[in-house]
């Protein structure tokens, strides 16, 4: 018997909160140590909904930088979002979504959602409803543990007691001794496993992910994260459009 769309679409969702929740409370965690209030901190994670550019967002805030300056950088480090909201967009429109759907679901994507909307699309015929859904479950996630961390900060003192610079800017550092430094990486190993269903993909993963580490390792993570996927994402879909 198929499931509700709700429901199946929490399902898809709950196989990345082993890596989602971890990261969010420390976000949480985080933005407190630097600063900001519970109230605060929750309010980032539900308008940004971004991890990776709310800790960079927070890791400014907490060294002095202006708010000005903290903005334009979650800008940059969102813009791939462009990209993947037009795929979710056309998505919603195979779903058969209305204008007003069709927003909201652009406003949603992120990562994990595309690749669990898109994942589910190859399975199955999807409705808007069940790609509102994927959006609005893992932003739930991301949202309440992002809460637990802000108030069970104060309570985490391997965390609290790093230089509130490092806590905000270097997650991995600040919860490796807690074994929470595998979300973020674990993430996004989990995403190439659902995107890599073809040998050209795998291929082309497996490549940036070579080509973004080594990178990473000489200090040029930035590059590494913003320029490198969509270099070898557009390469794979100009050499092979048969393997989009």
């Amino acid at each position: 018997m198929a499931r509700h769309p709700v429901a199946a679409a929490a399902l898809r969702a709950l196989t990345l909160a082993p890596g989602i929740a971890p990261l969010g409370a420390l976000f949480g965690a985080s933005a407190v140590a630097a600063g900001f209030s519970p109230a605060a901190a929750v309010a980032l994670s539900a308008v940004i909904f971004a991890g990776g550019a709310q800790f960079a967002a927070v890791g400014l805030v907490a060294s002095g930088a202006s708010w000005l300056a903290a903005s334009a950088l979650v800008a940059v480090i969102n813009s791939r979002y462009f990209l993947l909201s037009a795929a979710t967009l056309d998505l919603a429109r195979k779903g058969s979504a209305t204008r007003a759907q069709r927003v909201l679901v652009a406003l949603g994507t992120v990562d994990e959602s595309y690749a669990l909307q898109a994942a589910w699309a190859k399975q199955a015929a999807v409705g808007a409803l069940g790609l509102l859904m994927i959006s609005a479950w893992l932003w739930t996630i991301w949202v309440a543990s992002t809460l637990a961390g802000a108030l069970l900060g104060a309570h985490l003192p391997a965390l609290l007691n790093a230089p509130v610079g490092a806590s905000a800017s270097s997650p991995s550092a600040a919860v490796a001794p807690w074994g929470l430094d595998y979300a973020l990486p674990g993430i996004f190993v989990g995403l190439l496993g659902i995107f890599a269903d073809t040998r050209e993909r795998l291929l082309a993963g497996l490549a940036a992910l070579a080509a973004a580490g080594a990178l990473a390792l000489v200090g040029l993570g930035t590059v590494a994260v913003l320029v490198v996927p969509p270099l070898f994402a557009f390469a794979l879909g100009r050499w092979r459009p048969s393997a989009r």
